[in-house]
C-alpha cells in the first residue's frame, strides 16, 4: 500500500490503541483471508487512485471478506464507491483515513471519523493512546467520544455530511473540552 509519510506517524500511534476484545473475535474468522488481500495490494503498490481498479479485479469471495472483515452489513457495490471508500477497505482499521478531507472515513458505504485527533503532536497522541489503554473499556470509549466528537451538519438537501475538526488538538484543548462538560456554564 502506499501510506504517505504525512500520516505514518499517526497510523503507528493509533495501531497501538486497544480496541475491545469483540472488535477482534468478529473479524477472526475473516482475518487470515483480509492478510492475503492486503499483502496482494501491497504488492502491487495500490494507492487511492488504483484501489477501485484494484477491487474490480478481486473474486467475488474477496469482495465478501473485506465486507465481513471490515463489518459493512450490505455487499460492496463498487460502482457506488469514491477513491477514498474504495482505498480504505484494503486497509486495518488503524490505517483508514479521511484523506478527501471532507471530515469523514469513507471505508466501503460505511462512514466513521478517526478515534485519535489526527491534528494532535505525535507525542501527545502518544500518552493519549496509553492513558486510553489503561482504562476499563467502557470508559476508554466515553473519553474518547469526549475528547474527538464526531463533527456532523446537514446540508441544505438533508444529506449529513462530516465536518473536519478544524481546531487544533492538544493536552491543553482535551482539558478544556473536558472541563466544559464536567463544569458546564450556566445555560449550556
Amino acid at each position: 500500500m502506499n501510506i504517505s509519510d504525512n500520516y505514518k506517524q499517526h497510523i503507528n500511534i493509533s495501531k497501538e490503541l486497544k480496541m475491545s476484545d469483540s472488535f477482534y473475535e468478529v473479524r477472526k474468522p475473516y482475518k487470515e483471508d483480509f492478510e492475503k488481500i492486503y499483502n496482494k495490494a501491497k504488492e502491487k503498490e495500490v494507492d487511492i487512485s488504483t484501489a477501485k481498479d484494484f477491487l474490480n479485479s478481486l473474486t467475488k469471495e474477496e469482495l465478501s471478506t473485506l465486507q465481513y472483515y471490515t463489518l459493512l452489513v450490505d455487499d460492496i457495490k463498487l460502482s457506488t464507491l469514491d477513491d477514498e471508500a474504495s482505498y480504505n477497505l484494503l486497509l486495518h482499521h488503524y490505517e483508514k483515513y479521511d484523506f478527501n478531507k471532507d471530515g469523514l472515513i469513507s471505508n466501503g458505504i460505511s462512514k466513521s471519523t478517526s478515534l485519535i485527533p489526527v491534528n494532535m503532536p505525535n507525542d501527545e497522541k502518544k500518552v493519549l493512546v496509553e492513558t486510553l489503554n489503561s482504562m476499563e473499556e467502557k470508559d476508554r470509549f466515553v473519553t474518547l467520544m469526549m475528547i474527538n466528537p464526531p463533527q456532523m451538519q446537514v446540508m441544505e438537501d438533508g444529506t449529513i455530511t462530516g465536518k473536519e475538526n478544524d481546531k487544533y488538538m492538544n493536552y491543553d484543548a482535551i482539558f478544556d473540552k473536558i472541563q466544559e462538560i464536567l463544569n458546564p456554564l450556566p445555560g449550556a
